[in-house]
This record gives C-alpha cells, structure tokens and sequence, in this order.
C-alpha cells in the first residue's frame, strides 16, 4: 500500500532490507495496523456561527424575558384591568400598581420560605 493511507486493517511492508533470497521479492512483511474508529459525523448547532455577544443575549435575554413573562406580565395585566374598571384610587398609576403587586408577590415568596425554614429548623 505504497502511497495510499489507511487508518486500520492489515498493511504489506515493502522492505528492500531484510529479505531473504527465498522469499519473493514482490511480498513484503506483513504489518497489522490498528487505529480508534472514525469518529461519527456531529450535527453543528445553528448558534455556532453566531458571534459571543449574541448567544451571552440569548442565553440571559431568554432568561430574564421568562423571569418578567412569570412574575412581572400577569401583575402588570391585573393593574391594566383594573384601570380599566376604576377600581384605582386617585393618583394611582398602572407602573406603580405593577411595582406594588410584584414587590408583594416577593415579599409574600420570602415570607413563605422563612416559614419553611422555621419549620425545618423546629424540628
């Protein structure tokens, strides 16, 4: 296999050297090669070719939309309709009625957590 690469099986050495005059020369030693298997083809991501900046937004962009879309868009929803039903008192805005409701959710999980760890540490 004078001239042609292969990665595994079995290879024919053509040595001038070290033949003896018996042998025929066309035949050479034999050498049996092994190698690891080809590694299997991996699908590239699309996000690959995008530059750094781009996937550090999407990674904590798309984190922070699903933070607002769970805590921040149904108080803020809640706030609109009730404006929309007069139920604001005067002087009340949808922004501080959404800022009011999201540090109560806060301040109701922290206080939920608090009572948990009470209960933990009674025990």
């Amino acid at each position: 296999m004078n001239g042609n690469h292969r990665s595994s099986g079995i290879e024919r050495l053509n040595r001038g050297m070290n033949r003896d005059i018996d042998r025929d020369p066309e035949r050479g030693e034999l050498r049996i090669v092994v190698s690891a298997a080809p590694s299997e083809y991996k699908k590239e991501r699309a996000s690959s070719y995008l530059p750094w900046p781009v996937k550090l937004f999407l990674k904590f962009g798309l984190f922070a939309f699903g933070l607002f879309a769970v805590f921040v868009l149904p108080n803020y929803l809640d706030c609109r309709g009730q404006r929309d039903s007069g139920l604001f008192y005067y002087g009340m805005t949808v922004t501080a009625c959404t800022r009011q409701n999201v540090y109560g959710q806060i301040s109701t999980t922290q206080k939920r957590f608090e009572d948990i760890a009470r209960a933990v540490g009674g025990r």
